[in-house]
């Protein structure tokens, strides 16, 4: 794999488990970061993105912190509109 999928979830937050099911159900392996235990990684993804929403996906490229951001709301709506973007770049 030459990317990492990254998803930013909340404890409680049906979108987020929905999103985790479907990626799990296509067998596309992803790490998930829990914005309450990870606050300061959070705030920094909302202050580049200029979003604060969830799940909020993004494809770290092997080896850099560079890749797509996708947020839910303007990227996509449900987890089956991002499942075909996410597979584009893994």
């Amino acid at each position: 794999m030459s990317s990492e999928v990254v998803i930013f979830t909340l404890n409680g937050c049906s979108h987020c488990t929905n999103l985790k099911t479907k990626l799990t159900e296509e067998t596309i392996s992803f790490t998930e970061i829990e914005i309450t235990d990870n606050e300061k990684i959070w705030d920094s993804v909302v202050e580049q993105t200029g979003h604060n929403v969830l799940p909020t996906v993004f494809i770290k490229k092997l080896n850099t912190d560079e890749g797509p951001v996708f947020i839910p709301g303007k990227d996509f709506e449900y987890p089956e509109d991002l499942i075909p973007k996410i597979k584009k770049h893994i």
